[in-house]
């Protein structure tokens, strides 16, 4: 994980940020075809399966220490946010928008 690690691979200084966006993801795949005015049109898919395992082990850290709670209460007031907090930063952050933005800002340039 980057945020636990001294490889300077996973870090960045492209973004504010200052994490690559690009270790948390599988793959990328860059297709042009025509668009419907003329020009080239630039499709990007993100493969997110690695993505996806850093959320799972995060899920089970967290699982794992909000199992100490003596209540399930307490057990979903500690793991739940925790758990989206995780999801939210490397899904939708880390692996969607700072991918997108920093592949964008490359084609733009």
């Amino acid at each position: 994980m980057a945020l636990l690690s001294f490889q300077r691979i996973s870090y960045t200084h492209k973004n504010w940020v200052g994490l690559n966006p690009f270790t948390f993801v599988s793959g990328i795949r860059v297709r042009c075809q025509p668009g419907r005015d003329g020009r080239t049109e630039a499709v990007v898919e993100v493969n997110r399966s690695r993505t996806f395992l850093y959320v799972a082990l995060w899920g089970v850290s967290t699982g794992g220490a909000a199992l100490a709670a003596p209540t399930f209460g307490e057990f979903a007031l500690l793991f739940g946010p925790l758990f989206l907090a995780g999801w939210f930063g490397y899904v939708s952050f880390l692996a969607g928008y700072l991918v997108k933005k920093e592949i964008a800002d490359c084609l733009h340039a």
